[in-house]
């Protein structure tokens, strides 16, 4: 059976990297796209089961990607230094199915990551 796919979503390669690292011993495949334009892309060619997605990109922001996705296909974590409480909520209303402040800490990556994949139906153990 395939490893269900995770796609990360961040501009910053060196974010990019640390969450590759933090999931290391989650059993997926990784992805990972530098914008929103590839995130779509993306997602539209591989269909991840769970998306971890940056708000503050260049192009398309993480809002607006989220506002494409909502209620199809994939389970999108977001990861943001812009955690106020205001920007939360309107993630969470605009399809998020969680929000990681960062600085991230590798333990809540890894659970929320496995959550997600857990939801999404796909083998996460």
């Amino acid at each position: 059976m395939a490893l269900p796919e995770v796609l990360i979503v961040d501009d910053d390669q060196l974010i990019r990297a640390m969450v590759r690292d933090c999931l290391a011993d989650v059993p997926c495949e990784i992805r990972e796209a530098d914008s929103g334009d590839a995130a779509l892309a993306a997602i539209a060619e591989r269909h991840p089961a769970v998306v971890l997605l940056d708000l503050v990109m260049p192009g398309k922001s993480g809002l607006e990607v989220l506002t494409l996705l909502k209620g199809t296909g994939p389970r999108v974590l977001v990861l943001s230094a812009l955690d106020t409480e205001a920007l939360v909520q309107q993630a969470l209303a605009s399809g998020a199915h969680g929000f990681l402040g960062k600085p991230i800490h590798p333990l809540d990556v890894q659970n929320m990551v496995r959550g997600a994949l857990e939801a999404a139906g796909a083998r996460a153990s």
